[in-house]
């Protein structure tokens, strides 16, 4: 399968005065075009570190990273500004929307600089009717529950139509429904060639991706499919009793 993401020999060390701290050790992986995998491991294990690096948030200190084939190491800020923006969606636990701007103008933030009103307005739009919020667009964040707000925040991460989304614990703040409903959405997204990579601490919703990567000490202690994958849709019908 054609690479989306190739990580090689990947190290990142902080350094506070005399003392180096390694959070990344020599981290080598691949992932292909429409996966799903979920990042595991314990807090201070490297998985939120790595997620920085490859969202172009942070450089290496050592270490290849590719996106699509590019070495982003050594490119400067604007291309990385730009790949931020053209190449991948954020999602994060604790949403960022603008608490004084609708759904839509949230939503319409990432395409400021590179689309006219219009196109701004329609494509926002669409992609706030494919997370289900049709009906929501001029609803402020103080207005919207928690789950519906994340979904503003994927309707965010999708305008700009990236081929990688990245979501640092998106199910965090949530309770357990929402989570799954979430987790239904993302399921929905990877079936459309969506490629995903998700944080998270909660071994169920890994389940709910194709491949789990579990960290420790900046070092990768396993890398598995999913053998018995969950659904979050027929998890979905189960809570809500539609299969009774």
């Amino acid at each position: 399968m054609d690479p989306l993401i190739q990580v090689e020999s990947l190290w990142k060390v902080y350094r506070t005065g005399e003392v180096e701290l390694p959070a990344l050790k020599g981290v080598s992986f691949s992932v292909a075009r429409g996966e799903f995998v979920a990042l595991m491991g314990p807090s201070g294990s490297g998985k939120s570190t790595l997620m920085h690096l490859l969202g172009c948030l942070d450089r290496p200190t050592r270490g290849r990273y590719l996106l699509e084939g590019v070495e982003i190491a050594g490119l400067k800020p604007n291309d990385l500004a730009r790949i931020r923006n053209e190449k991948i969606g954020f999602v994060f636990q604790g949403f960022n929307l603008l608490a004084r701007t609708t759904a839509l103008e949230n939503v319409e933030l990432p395409m400021l600089y590179s689309s006219d009103p219009p196109t701004l307005h329609a494509r926002a739009r669409a992609a706030l009717e494919r997370v289900g919020l049709g009906d929501r667009l001029y609803h402020y964040p103080n207005q919207l529950s928690g789950g519906q707000q994340q979904r503003v925040a994927i309707a965010r991460a999708l305008v700009m139509r990236p081929p990688l989304m990245l979501a640092d614990e998106p199910t965090g703040n949530l309770d357990t429904r929402t989570s799954v409903e979430i987790m239904s959405l993302f399921q929905e997204l990877n079936e459309g060639g969506m490629t995903l990579l998700v944080v998270t601490h909660e071994s169920d919703i890994a389940q709910y991706a194709s491949r789990i990567i579990r960290f420790r000490d900046g070092e990768i202690q396993s890398d598995r499919p999913v053998e018995r994958r969950a659904n979050a849709k027929e998890a979905l019908a189960v809570m809500t009793g539609e299969n009774a």
